[in-house]
């Protein structure tokens, strides 16, 4: 296989291409500018791409929130996800602390068993282990936690 149609680059020339992507970038933003004089077709390229952009306006979000593979997760599930988290978790906890041996796996397992009871679709094991080192739950999930307290309480 011959690599004749692909340019091998010297890393001392990246830094200069990739400032000349950001200028062409920045010049297809500039409804001024026609781009007559990009010479390279990558370089065409961003200057199209934000062309495009600045006419057509930021992309805004038209699907619901999904996970990495595209599948819909319920805040139900997260709520439930980081009860159980938290139900097993130290109070003195802080990121970057390691787990006590079999936590997460407990986590998970209560996790597991109120999906299942509230109809979802059970969490992996992995979805668990990476809430439980991001540290902190998002602020609708926090709310909803709260508010849960405040009616068994009350």
């Amino acid at each position: 296989m011959s690599a004749a149609p692909f340019e091998i680059i010297p890393a001392w020339r990246i830094a200069r291409l990739r400032a000349a992507l950001r200028d062409a970038e920045q010049r297809g933003a500039n409804p001024d500018d026609e781009g007559h004089n990009l010479s390279h077709r990558a370089l065409q390229r961003r200057f199209a791409l934000a062309r495009r952009r600045a006419e057509q306006g930021p992309r805004q979000a038209s699907r619901p929130k999904t996970t990495r593979k595209g599948r819909s997760f319920p805040h139900l599930k997260l709520v439930i996800i980081w009860r159980a988290i938290l139900s097993c978790r130290s109070a003195a906890w802080r990121q970057g602390d390691t787990a006590p041996f079999g936590s997460i796996r407990r986590a998970h397992d209560q996790a597991v068993a109120a999906c299942r009871a509230a109809g979802l679709a059970p969490p992996r094991y992995r979805t668990v282990y990476v809430l439980w080192h991001r540290g902190v739950p998002p602020a609708d999930v926090v709310a909803a936690l709260r508010d849960e307290r405040q009616n068994s309480m009350g």
